[in-house]
């Protein structure tokens, strides 16, 4: 029994399910996976977001550890005019007003922030909490669509 209870925490760490994934690797699933989820979105995990989106805003305005980046996944209008679901690093956040950078994947696969965004906070539709040292907060819609994923991947 003593092995087992030795070796168990090994085999957690080599099976294939993921404990949390730190913010370095969601990010970037996040943006590749908006890029290709067809429409609509899935609304238990929005629906999860909308909810707790007010206690996230607050965390916000009060302000953040040092480190630690303040995502908004949201639909605002791309090149031709046409809504499309972006990941945005939060700029400033006042009223109902919300400016970011848009995050994309650099060549490398790095996500970097780039064009700006102006839109009302109507236009959310999920928060990233990521803090330095890799947790996550939120991120309900990236979440949801990981482990769809993950489960199209086991009836493969």
């Amino acid at each position: 029994m003593r092995a087992f209870v030795l070796l168990f925490p090994a085999l957690l760490l080599a099976s294939p399910v993921r404990a949390q994934q730190p913010a370095v690797a969601s990010l970037p699933l996040l943006v590749q996976q908006l890029a290709h989820t067809p429409e609509p979105l899935p609304t238990l995990p929005l629906k999860e977001a909308r909810r707790t989106l007010p206690q996230a805003r607050q965390r916000y305005l009060r302000g953040l550890p040092a480190g630690t980046g303040f995502y908004l996944t949201a639909r605002v209008l791309n090149e031709a005019a046409t809504p499309e679901p972006v990941v945005i690093l939060v700029d400033t956040w006042q009223g109902t007003h919300i400016s970011g950078r848009i995050v994309r994947l650099a060549p490398d696969g790095r996500p970097t922030p780039g064009a700006t965004a102006d839109f009302e906070e109507t236009a959310v539709l999920d928060w990233i909490l990521l803090r330095a040292n890799g947790a996550e907060e939120g991120n309900f819609l990236g979440k949801y669509l990981d482990l769809e994923e993950r489960l199209a991947a086991l009836q493969d």
